[in-house]
């Protein structure tokens, strides 16, 4: 396992399990919770609400550095799950129990343990995996939509 990202996936439990613990005591409506790159919804049956890294942190009750940790690893997941899963089509994926939990239409599941994650990121990390590098992507994406506009 390679413990240079232990403790970003650690904190990436962490903020998630406040996120669930959040959203089933506080937001009537929910529907689902996701992030993009350095940005964070909730959408309820209603609305959709989108925060920045503090303010996330603040409303979950998680430090700053965990969030941003939290954006990192679930950016790695979302851009880089099928170096866990292969060729499979997920139809979901979650954290359960320190445990990331993959769902397919068929109803079977795939789990993988916290050292899988830190693997997948070890093998991923010529992409950056710090904040300053989400930042810099995030960047780069609102340049290119301006210039698609």
């Amino acid at each position: 396992m390679s413990n240079k990202y232990e403790s970003m996936v650690n904190d990436y439990c962490v903020v998630v399990n406040a996120i669930e613990s959040y959203v089933a005591s506080n937001v009537v409506g929910f529907e689902y919770w996701d992030s993009e790159v350095t940005k964070f919804f909730i959408d309820t049956e209603s609305a959709s609400y989108m925060y920045d890294y503090v303010e996330a942190a603040n409303l979950f009750g998680v430090s700053e550095l965990q969030m941003q940790h939290f954006l990192i690893v679930h950016c790695c997941l979302g851009d880089y799950l099928d170096g866990l899963i292969g060729d499979k089509d997920p139809e979901a994926w979650d954290m359960k129990d320190q445990q990331l939990v993959v769902a397919y239409n068929d109803s079977s599941e795939d789990v993988f343990q916290i050292a899988d994650i830190c693997d997948l990121m070890a093998k991923t990390e010529a992409v950056g995996w710090t904040f300053e590098d989400l930042v810099k992507a995030e960047k780069e994406l609102q340049q290119q939509a301006k210039h698609l506009a």
